[in-house]
Order: structure tokens, then sequence, then C-alpha cells
């Protein structure tokens, strides 16, 4: 092989690695917007169960072919304060089962059909030219099939010119043979990984060249060295994600390092003890085979670490305690703030979003109820409380908001804009809640200062405007995740009941002005109150149209 047919090779094999990693990005994407559903539900289970959050963790990496993606995921809902470090562990132990998926697949690109997959990218891309407009998962479909054809595309252009470069250069081949030392193969693994941040494209590197012909170290368990130490380097993504996370945050990241680290540590000295392991098991079950040897090699390494360290989940986190030790101060509690992590996963920076915007919302809620009740028992004292619970309630929106702008921005389908942008819509209603506790802390001062005195009647009055407040609430709550008809109706007769009730409590109270029960004193700050608590039903009730919008639309279309 002459120089330029050299660097043609050599060229052609940074076209096959550039084709495979846009392949490979594009399975990733497509998978993860396909199983947007079911990765919400996944990961709304956080089961106390380590064998269901191992489980968990598997699926989900599969699903996202990215084991840092995972990682990632869970260090932030750690860092959200909704995952304990117990279940985090077990998940991060199944994102190490689940990214040798990848290897799986990778591995499949030897066989004769190969050629048939890579054909189905012209196929998947003209269904997404043709039909992904029309709809979004037949699109994303295509996507699918095209990504996949361009990872084995890219595999194949790989390996075939990396097998007539080994063939023609025996010096390069020689050079792949030399490679045996287990410490040098090991560092190349942590550093190669740290570099591309992902092991699954490192591990795919390593198969490919296993299937031009080259051999590292000469054979026996050499490459193993180099997949343990891409099990390593594959923490550096989590690592570097946790910085500027809270406390446990960090403690989920220096778990996942430490599982990997003790895991590969012990199974880099059993294969130095153990010189004949390859040889004696996958070399002898995939004997023509080695692209096999490394990816089962992957699988087996990975499955036997969990199932070697699920039951020392306790001891992983006493040591990640020990090493990252609590701050004494926290400049913003976990509820105000929104990982953006998350957002480098559509799907479940989707789930993220509105599980703060039903945090937002419990928060606004909590903070009417209390004010009500402050004011009933002329609780002057319950102001400041009231008074910082709405500030972190604005503090919360603002983060939301900004948090929803970045996630419309990405690669979501229409159905999610929609719904972010009906929640840009509901917090500033849910806000209003909050303004109205203001409002109500302010009457309280005011009827404390003038000593101001309310018949028993008032409180009955006002305890039955609270109770249809938090039903219309409840509705509201349950409209905006499963818009329906028949509860739609039920908050319309809500919003009625609510409305009924303020002009029953002016006319009441107008009457006991009549009757002397009253002092006319009182009149200003009572109807102001009874005003502001019938105006969070109107907001309520602005929640629950919203939610139904479309199908309320529909209707109307047939009408």
């Amino acid at each position: 092989m002459s120089t330029a047919d050299l660097a043609a090779a050599i060229l052609l094999v940074l076209g096959g690695l550039g084709s495979f990693l846009i392949g490979l990005k594009l399975l990733q994407d497509s998978t993860e917007k396909l199983a947007t559903g079911g990765l919400r539900k996944l990961f709304a289970k956080t089961s106390k169960n380590p064998f269901v959050g191992v489980g968990i963790g598997t699926l989900a990496t599969a699903v996202m072919q990215s084991s840092g993606a995972t990682t990632v995921m869970v260090v932030g809902f750690v860092n959200a304060g909704v995952m304990s470090l117990s279940q985090a562990t077990a998940y991060i132990m199944g994102a190490n089962i689940g990214t040798t998926i990848t290897a799986q697949i990778v591995a499949l690109g030897d066989f004769s059909f190969s050629e048939i997959v890579i054909a189905l990218t012209l196929i998947g891309i003209l269904a997404f030219m043709f039909f992904g407009k029309k709809s979004e998962r037949v699109g994303d479909v295509g996507l699918l099939i095209s990504g996949l054809g361009l990872l084995f595309l890219g595999l194949a252009v790989m390996k075939d010119n990396m097998q007539s470069i080994l063939e023609s250069h025996e010096q390069i081949n020689a050079f792949i043979a030399n490679l045996s030392h287990p410490f040098l193969l090991f560092l190349l693994g942590i550093l190669a990984t740290v570099l591309f941040q992902s092991s699954s494209a490192i591990t795919s590197i390593v198969i490919a060249i296993a299937m031009a012909g080259g051999v590292f170290g000469g054979g026996g368990n050499a490459v193993f060295y180099l997949i343990l130490g891409t099990n390593i380097g594959s923490t550096s993504t989590t690592l570097i994600s946790s910085i500027g996370s809270s406390t446990n945050g960090k403690r989920a990241a220096f778990i996942h390092f430490l599982f990997n680290l003790f895991g590969s540590v012990i199974f880099f000295v059993f294969l130095l003890c153990f010189p004949s392991f390859n040889d004696l098991t996958f070399a002898s079950l995939f004997p023509h085979s080695p692209q096999w040897q490394i990816a089962m090699f992957h699988t087996f390494f990975n499955v036997v670490n969990t199932i070697l360290f699920l039951p020392c989940i306790k001891l992983f986190v006493k040591l990640s305690e020990f090493v990252v030790r609590e701050k004494k101060k926290m400049t913003k509690t976990n509820n105000e703030l929104i990982d953006e992590r998350f957002l480098s996963t559509p799907a479940i920076a989707f789930s993220e979003s509105i599980r703060f915007y039903h945090l937002i919302a419990e928060k606004a809620m909590h903070n009417l109820n209390d004010s009500i009740a402050a004011f009933v028992k002329k609780d002057i004292n319950a102001s400041s409380r009231i008074k910082k619970e709405e500030g972190e309630i604005l503090l919360m929106s603002r983060n939301l908001t900004a948090f929803n702008v970045k996630l419309i921005s990405s690669e979501v389908s229409e159905q999610v804009k929609r719904r972010v942008s009906n929640m840009a819509l509901d917090l500033a209603d849910i806000v209003r809640l909050s303004e109205v506790a203001d409002n109500l802390v302010k009457y309280t001062a005011a009827a404390v200062e003038e000593g101001l005195e309310f018949s028993p009647s008032v409180e009955l009055e006002i305890d039955v405007m609270k109770r249809l407040l938090n039903e219309q609430y409840a509705n509201a709550k349950e409209l905006v995740e499963k818009p329906n008809l028949p509860l739609l109706r039920l908050s319309r007769q809500k919003e009625n009941e609510i409305d009924l009730q303020r002009t029953l409590m002016v006319e009441e109270h107008m009457k006991r002005l009549s009757s002397g029960q009253c002092s006319p004193s009182n009149s200003n700050i009572y109807l102001n109150l009874v005003s502001n608590l019938e105006r969070c039903g109107d907001h309520f009730n602005f929640i629950c149209e919203r939610a139904c919008q479309q199908i309320t639309d529909s209707i109307s279309s047939h009408v």
C-alpha cells in the first residue's frame, strides 16, 4: 500500500468513525424520544427495592444507549432530593449493565445481514423526510433506522479500511500486538474514554479493530484490560456533571466512581492471576469471533460486578458520606432549584419540569392555606414564614421558566411544546396564589393592629371557601395530567360554587352589618379578603380550562 493509499485508508477510517458516532447519536436520540413516556414512568418509580432499581437503571440505559446519560440523570434526581443515595446506587449498577447493549449491537456488524441494515438507512431517512411532519413518531422511527444503518455503515468502513492498513503495514499490526502491558492498556482505556466521554464509543472502536484483525497484546486477556479502563473513564462524565450540585449529588457521582473503580480493580487482579481466562471461556465459546469475546466479557464483567456489590449498597453510601462531607451552609435549598443536568436528556427533562411545576403549585397552595389559617387565628407571627415561602415560589417559578425555555429549544415533540407553553401560563396563575397569601398577611396585621373582631359565622364561611378552593385545586392538579370532559364539567361546577360562596359571604356580611352583629370598620378588610379568595378560584378555573382546551376545541370543530 502506497503512502497515498495509506492516507486515503486513514481518512476513510476517520470518516467511518464519524458515521459511526453520528449513527450512535441518532440511535440514542430517537430511542429516547420514542420511549419518552416509558422513561418518565421508569424514573418515576424510584423503587426502594435494589433489584428493581438495578432493573430500571438497566432498561433506561439500554434505551438511552449511554450509562453516562443515566448516571447524570441519577445525580440530578439525588440533587433534587427525589431519590436517596441507596436508590441511586442501585440505578448506577443497573446503568453499567445497560450500557453493554451497544457493544452487543456493534458485535452484530460482522453478520451477513449488516448490509441489509445499512441499506435501510435510505428507507429510514425517506420516512423521516416524507412522513416526519405528519407523524412525529414515524419520523423518529425513521431516524432510529437511519441511525442504526449509519452505525453499521461506519463500522463496515472502519473494519474494511483498518483491515487493509493492518494487512499491508505489518509494523502497525505489530504495534497493536505489542500493546500487551496490562497497566498500559488499562490507562489507555481510561484516557480514551475521558477524551471521548463515552465508554460505548471506545468499546465499539476496540471491537471494530478486533473485527479488522487487530489483536491487542497478541491475544489472551490483553484487550480486557482496555475494557476495564473504559469502565473507570466513563465515570468522568458523572464526576464533571456533579460540579455545583448538592452534597448528595456529589456523593452519588462518587459512588459511581467507587463502584466502577472497585469492580475494575478486582477484575484487573483476577485477570492478572488467571492469564488463561479468555482462552478457557469466551475464546473457546466464540473461537472465530473476537468481537463477541469482547462484547460478552463487557456484559459478564458488569453483571458480575452488580451481583458482587449489590449487597454492599449501604457501605458505598457510608464511604461517600465519609469522603464527601456535608456543607455547613447552603445558599439555596434543593427545592428552589431545577437541575439543568436533565436537559441533556429531553424526555427526563420534561418529566422533571412537570415534577417541579407540581412542587411549585403545592407550595403555593400550602402558603395560601397557611395564610387563611393565620387570618382566622389572628396569627401575625406567621407573616415571616408566609413571605419567605412567597419568595421561594417566585424564585422557583423563574427557574422553571428559564429551564423550560431551554427545554423547548431542544428536540422535543409538539405535544411537549404545547404542555410547556401551558405550563408558562399556569405558573402565572399559581404565583398569584402566593400573592393572595401575602395580601391575607396584610389583612391579618391590619385586623390585629385595629383590634377588629369578627363574628363566629365568619370563620365558618371562610372555612367553606377554603374547602372549595382545595377541591378545585385537586381538580386542576388532575386535569393538567389527565385532561377529560367529566372532570372539566366538575371543575366548572366547583367554580360556580366558589362564585356563589363569595356572593353568600358578601350578603351575609351585609346582613350582619344591618343587625349590628358586625362593625362597619371590618368591611374593607373582610370584603377584600373574600374577593381575593374568589379570585384564586378563577385562577384554578383558568388552569382547568387551559388543560382541556384541545378537547373542547375538537368538540367545537365537530359541532
